[in-house]
């Protein structure tokens, strides 16, 4: 369900849709998005690593954000993105750094900030932000991919890019070093305006003159974008979780109508927002380790789950090797030689 506020920022309204699902192959859903209305900070991420902990990285880089943006700076808004994705960045890294169950985790993240009539964008991988206005869509981040690098480099042209395979692989991501390059822009964008954050898995299946084509279909229908990208993903494999986050500028009404109690948050707001926490963050603070780190629940659940699939993996060993125990006894016994006959007993034919 699309969500709409107001802004003193500037005389517009933003709504957003989202859909953030787990795909037809793989097991557990590493992709998070966050939509901060309030505060016009959108961001997506998708977490790599496989089963060393992917989740744990996309949801500490959400949470880390949210908390590092959200705090109290006179920093110029593109520096306050910056610098979160950097504490984000640093979570990750000490976190894997400690816990040798959580090794080798890391996540790309794709930011959106609008201040006014500016948006403020910062990413590290392949997630990406594209922007649709007056009927055409842009691009406006830059794959962190080594394909996209060797563009950059000037030793591959872009068409032929295009023509080789996509490698399910990133050059940058939060939580691999010490330290991320975070590549931030800022543009001026329109009233009507529609961005789109999403992650590779919906890249991969759905081309760019396509999602221009369902963005200018659904210019005024959020969760109906949604509902699409979603079918495209699933008649094409969906082979990889897959996240898109949609954001629509809209001009004020000219009659808006009186303000009533607040409702309820959507279910889609609930499945989006991370969970509050009850204390104020104090940065740049070690969250890390101790007791009470925002993720120990969803750290502990992941334990537990690699425990149980580990115990699955012993007893299902140890049942082969019974089996093979009692087939090599069966096998032995049958195979006996028969005692020799007695002197006199007639010969077997």
């Amino acid at each position: 369900m699309a969500h709409d506020t107001a802004a003193s920022a500037a005389p517009c309204t933003v709504r957003f849709a989202c859909i953030c699902d787990r795909g037809l192959q793989r097991t557990s859903n590493q992709d998070r998005a966050l939509a901060e209305v309030n505060a016009r900070l959108f961001v997506v991420c998708d977490g790599v690593g496989g089963n060393t902990g992917g989740e744990i990285a996309s949801q500490t880089a959400i949470e880390t954000v949210r908390d590092a943006f959200l705090a109290p700076d006179n920093h110029p808004p593109l520096v306050r993105l910056e610098r979160a994705i950097h504490y984000a960045n640093r979570d990750i890294y000490e976190m894997a750094k400690h816990d040798l169950d959580l090794a080798g985790m890391a996540t790309t993240l794709v930011a959106l900030h609008l201040a006014g009539d500016t948006a403020c964008v910062a990413h590290a991988g392949d997630s990406r932000l594209y922007y649709f206005a007056n009927g055409t869509l842009t691009q406006i981040t830059t794959d962190h991919t080594p394909l996209q690098d060797a563009v950059r480099r000037g030793e591959l042209a872009v068409a032929e890019a295009e023509q080789l395979p996509k490698a399910n692989e990133v050059s940058r991501a939060l939580g691999v070093l010490p330290e991320v390059e975070v590549e931030t822009q800022e543009f001026t964008f329109v009233v009507g305006a529609r961005f789109l954050l999403c992650t590779d898995g919906v890249t991969r299946h759905i081309a760019n003159h396509e999602l221009e084509r369902l963005m200018a279909t659904f210019s005024d229908n959020p969760d109906g974008l949604c509902d699409e990208i979603h079918r495209y993903c699933y008649e094409r494999g969906a082979e990889d979780n897959f996240t898109a986050l949609v954001v629509y500028v809209d001009p004020l009404p000219s009659n808006p109508p009186p303000a009533g109690p607040p409702s309820a948050p959507s279910l889609q707001e609930r499945l989006v927002r991370t969970r509050e926490l009850s204390l104020a963050p104090s940065f740049p603070t070690d969250r890390t380790t101790g007791e009470h780190h925002p993720l120990k629940e969803l750290v502990e659940a992941r334990r537990a789950r690699s425990r149980r699939e580990l115990l699955l993996q012993v007893s299902a060993t140890l049942l082969l090797m019974l089996l093979a125990f009692a087939a090599g006894w069966w096998l032995g016994s049958g195979q006996r030689p028969s005692p020799p006959a007695a002197p006199g007993a007639p010969l077997p034919r």
